[in-house]
């Protein structure tokens, strides 16, 4: 049953994201999982209701869609003058969105997943959010740098970064729709998102925190979801995302994802047809809730 309206927002900011409840088929009192999913860079969260619905029907629970600041339903645009990077996403919107979930949902756990830069951008979020996480879930998602990619492509890669990064310099805004990559951003998300496509590494402008050394600390269950020869996250980005969160418990899996599209369709179309992702995740997870109730019985017994 949907308890919520679809087009219900719970937590809107003209300054950050609009989040919605788009499907929730919990019971009352129910301790079920509570999905929040960051889609990827340029796509609207609405683009993930196929997922979205699967997933909370899969496991008698809740999913969120959030878009990112600066898409979707969100009130901030580059063309409309909108100046923002990573900073504003990971230290202000995603940790406001998963405070505004665990009021909305009080002692259920809650799962943030994240499609492509949304797995980037929350596996950043995640050490302002942990405590109020059970878990990250990350789909076709590791870094941009260049020099992960396969050896036949990588020169073309390094050019593409370079070519984007330029644009993105000189422009008022990065035109990404009228490129076809990553929608209109402002300058400097463009600017943090090349600075890791060029060198692995993520530098959030703005921010005091030192995000490499700070990722090492994150202890969380991971589950990677990577597409066989993704061409937009190939899986050495994942290898190289994954090797940063050195204190958490990582299950890595490789899906097929929706055959007969082309490979770098691939790395979108699983969201339209969601049932190898959602049966992947609905197995992680019912394995972490086991594993969660053994913990808890052995501390009763002790």
């Amino acid at each position: 049953m949907t308890i919520f309206d679809p087009s219900e927002t719970l937590f809107a900011d003209d300054d950050a994201s609009t989040l919605m409840v788009i499907f929730n088929h919990s019971r009352p009192r129910a301790h079920t999982p509570v999905f929040v999913c960051l889609p990827a860079m340029g796509v609207a969260a609405s683009f993930y209701t196929p997922f979205a619905e699967a997933l909370a029907q899969a496991v008698a629970g809740a999913t969120v869609l959030a878009d990112l600041r600066g898409q979707g339903e969100s009130a901030m645009r580059a063309r409309r003058g909108a100046r923002f990077g990573y900073r504003e996403i990971v230290e202000q919107d995603i940790p406001s969105l998963i405070a505004s979930i665990v009021t909305q949902f009080p002692g259920r756990p809650i799962y943030l997943v994240g499609h492509s830069l949304g797995g980037q951008l929350g596996t950043l979020a995640a050490m302002h959010s942990a405590p109020g996480l059970a878990g990250l879930i990350l789909v076709a998602s590791g870094t941009a740098h260049y020099r992960v990619w396969p050896n036949a492509l990588r020169w073309r890669a390094s050019i593409a970064v370079q070519v984007i990064r330029l644009v993105a310099a000189l422009l008022p805004w990065y035109p990404g729709r009228l490129l076809g990559f990553g929608g209109d951003q402002p300058r400097r998300l463009m600017a943090d998102w090349s600075y890791n496509a060029r060198t692995g590494r993520y530098r959030v402008s703005g921010s005091r925190i030192d995000y490499e050394e700070a990722l090492n600390d994150i202890a969380l269950p991971v589950l990677s979801l990577e597409i066989r020869a993704d061409p937009v996250a190939p899986t050495g980005a994942a290898t190289e995302l994954l090797a940063k969160l050195a204190s958490c418990a990582i299950e890595r899996r490789q899906i097929d994802g929706v055959t007969k599209d082309a490979a770098w369709r691939r790395h979108f179309s699983w969201a339209r047809r969601p049932d190898e992702v959602v049966a992947e995740i609905t197995t992680w997870v019912r394995a972490q809730s086991r594993g969660a109730n053994v913990e808890c019985l052995e501390q009763a017994v002790v």
